[in-house]
């Protein structure tokens, strides 16, 4: 999403080629370029392309002409050559490109809900939201509530803080309450990551989205490793606990490591329908992702079933094989039920279910009293 002001970094020689970046933006504008008369064959040309930051790795094409280079470079990640003219082409020390603009500006609420909008249809089990502004974390929330609820497509959302208030728990807490939904999880983690670069909560939310994504719903992510060496701030005792009890994601040091202290998300006021240990990540993400797979089954399923008890029982026998394959994951214990509605009547369109059971979670505190014999 831009503004539209941008503009590709590119340099030229006239009548004869322009060598511009892949993309438009800033990041042009560390690219250069050479020219010059291969090693190998001095009836060929070599151009090199290099990126003075060194994230790219340097780029040699051997051409013939123009139009072999035009067409060798499309293969690069950086640059495309065209050709403007009949001009030969001269030798060309290193040249950087010039003149990339960004487009990028501050998003504004209606450009959210394009974003939303736009993907709204996809299919994803977690969403990362790049934005601290209350007002846009709150219409994230809506939108993945009406997602949730109408579309019946079930995901996550991670959200964080302003970096300015990243050292106060107690702001990150507010956040926390105002979520309060067992599909937001509101990060703290801040501070110094192993690469040496130091991030705010805004971009270890990322980093957390990613291991929400990639934890199975058979493992709990309490006390997994962070990739982090300093905390911004190391939370007292009682700001953890505090931080804990109302829903908010915190990373403690253990030695000379930092953990997941506990797996937790938004949920600490209990709706219609919730328990306590749906503030737990692992738990919630299971009835997601259990509850998002039945649906996919469903769908496909969409008109090829006879809504008679027949129909109604493949479909049940389909998603009890499925529970039980879920079950020896140990997503979810070994009683359950998935059978037609014990009081909604299916009708000609319509076909309804009831599935009972449990999301399993893991043992996080480990309680001993001892009898000293």
């Amino acid at each position: 999403m831009t503004n539209g002001s941008e503009k590709v970094a590119a340099a030229s020689v006239e009548a004869s080629y322009t060598i511009e970046a892949r993309y438009p933006g800033t990041r042009g504008n560390d690219f250069e370029y050479m020219i010059r008369a291969a090693p190998v064959d001095a009836s060929k040309k070599e151009i090199v392309i290099r990126d003075t930051k060194g994230i790219f790795d340097t780029e040699t094409f051997l051409v013939t002409d123009k139009v072999e280079a035009a067409e060798s470079l499309k293969k690069s990640n950086m640059v495309r050559f065209k050709s403007t003219g009949s001009t030969a082409w001269a030798d060309v020390a290193y040249t950087k490109l010039n003149g990339g603009v960004t487009g990028t500006a501050a998003i504004t609420a209606a450009n959210w809900s394009g974003v939303f909008n736009r993907i709204d249809g996809l299919v994803f089990d977690v969403v990362y939201l790049p934005s601290s502004e209350a007002a846009v974390q709150a219409a994230a929330k809506q939108w993945l509530l009406d997602r949730r609820t109408k579309a019946r497509k079930l995901a996550q959302l991670v959200i964080a803080g302003a970096a300015s208030a990243d050292d106060d728990i107690e702001i990150h807490n507010t956040r926390s309450r105002a979520a309060n939904a067992r599909f937001i999880i509101n990060c703290s983690l801040a501070g110094e990551h192993t690469n040496g670069k130091t991030y705010d909560s805004l971009r270890w939310a990322a980093w957390v989205a990613g291991l929400v994504a990639g934890t199975l719903a058979n493992r709990s992510f309490t006390g997994v490793k962070v990739p982090m060496t300093q905390a911004k701030v190391d939370w007292s005792h009682s700001e953890v606990l505090k931080g804990l009890s109302e829903g908010t994601l915190m990373a403690t040091r253990d030695g000379y490591e930092y953990i997941i202290e506990s797996a937790v998300n938004t949920l600490t006021t209990l709706g219609a329908g919730e328990r306590e240990d749906f503030g737990k990540i692992r738990v919630s993400m299971t009835i997601d992702q259990i509850l998002n797979d039945i649906y996919a089954a469903g769908k496909a399923n969409k008109a090829k079933l006879d809504n008679d008890k027949d129909g109604r029982g493949l479909f049940i026998a389909a998603v009890v094989s499925y529970l039980k394959v879920r079950a020896l994951q140990k997503a979810i214990g070994d009683e359950f039920t998935f059978t037609e509605h014990p009081t909604k009547v299916s009708d000609p369109d319509y076909a309804y279910f009831s599935l009972s059971a449990k999301p399993l979670d893991a043992i996080e505190i480990f309680n001993i009293d001892w009898e000293v014999a």
